[in-house]
């Protein structure tokens, strides 16, 4: 037991060292650049240069305990800037994966839908006059083809939520309803028990890159805040916030996925082991199965 706490402590160590610490001491750094610059002088490296030799050539750049006091410091504001971080990116989780209940988010899908029907409505605009001037009648009635497909597509892919993060979430859960009749966030607890430890594995990676990719959204929002003292910070928040979506929308993508087919190759598994037996080979009595045996939800 010693030995495994050691190991599971070091593990922590790690992990904190390489989440917070590091990530938290490049921020620390940019902080100091930003407050040494300011918004005046904002690529005057040579202010830098001359603040750091008079720190060289002061008296309190000789004592340890001054050393020590700043290498401290500089740490307790990367662990803080680090836990920060981890906050506003669980918060921007919950913003990903809203419905829309509130003003602000209601208003975001609004605009979405808005643009998304009025996307469509030219292309389609521009199928039915490609139509008109094409004389081959074969080449039109494929032409058609294409438009009827990208309209069911649209049907599929409309904007249900306020972000593209929300609607693929969103997509799984409507679709394996409709596929099974089930409560999937109540079978889900049970039938995580019953998965393979790859796909366990598989699920478990794709989660954490997802938490990953919100935590560098949280640090894109750090580092924009500071451009209040040094305008090149801004520049600094968008391009870290836009790699961090690109990064949770493909994680996204893939946890959805695998949630998916872990529901498609495993439900009947779930239903053995809580020995259920549906009363036909439909889909949906399999789902309804399971969610008869499960009960409804518990109120909270």
């Amino acid at each position: 037991m010693p030995g495994l706490l050691a190991g599971i402590g070091t593990w922590i160590a790690d992990r904190w060292l390489q989440t917070v610490v590091l990530s938290g001491m490049l921020w620390v750094a940019t902080l100091v650049v930003a407050a040494r610059l300011g918004q005046s002088h904002a690529f005057e490296a040579e202010r830098l240069h001359t603040w750091l030799d008079e720190i060289a050539t002061h008296r309190a750049g000789d004592s340890p305990a001054a050393i020590l006091l700043t290498v401290a410091a500089a740490l307790l504001t990367a662990g803080a800037a680090g836990l920060a971080a981890g906050g506003l990116g669980a918060l921007l989780q919950r913003l990903w994966g809203a419905d829309g209940a509130g003003p602000a988010l209601a208003w975001l899908l609004r605009w979405r839908l808005r643009w998304w029907q009025r996307w469509y409505s030219e292309r389609a605009l521009r199928a039915v006059t490609a139509d008109l001037a094409e004389a081959d009648p074969a080449a039109a009635t494929a032409r058609r083809a294409r438009a009827e497909r990208a309209l069911r597509l649209r049907t599929e892919r409309e904007p249900h939520r306020p972000t593209r993060i929300g609607d693929a979430l969103h997509a799984v859960a409507v679709r394996l309803r409709a596929r099974y009749a089930l409560n999937v966030d109540l079978a889900w607890p049970r039938l995580w028990a019953v998965l393979p430890d790859p796909l366990r594995a598989d699920l478990s990676g794709a989660r954490a890159a997802y938490d990953s990719a919100a935590r560098l959204a949280g640090w894109g929002v750090l580092y924009a805040a500071l451009a209040v003292l040094w305008w090149p910070a801004a520049l600094i928040g968008a391009g870290v916030l836009v790699t961090a979506v690109a990064r949770a929308r493909g994680a996204a993508a893939v946890l959805a996925s695998l949630v998916e087919a872990a529901v498609d190759l495993h439900l009947t598994d779930l239903a053995d082991q809580l020995g259920v037996r549906p009363d036909s080979d439909e889909l949906t009595e399999l789902g309804r199965a399971v969610g008869r045996r499960l009960g409804p939800p518990t109120p909270s």
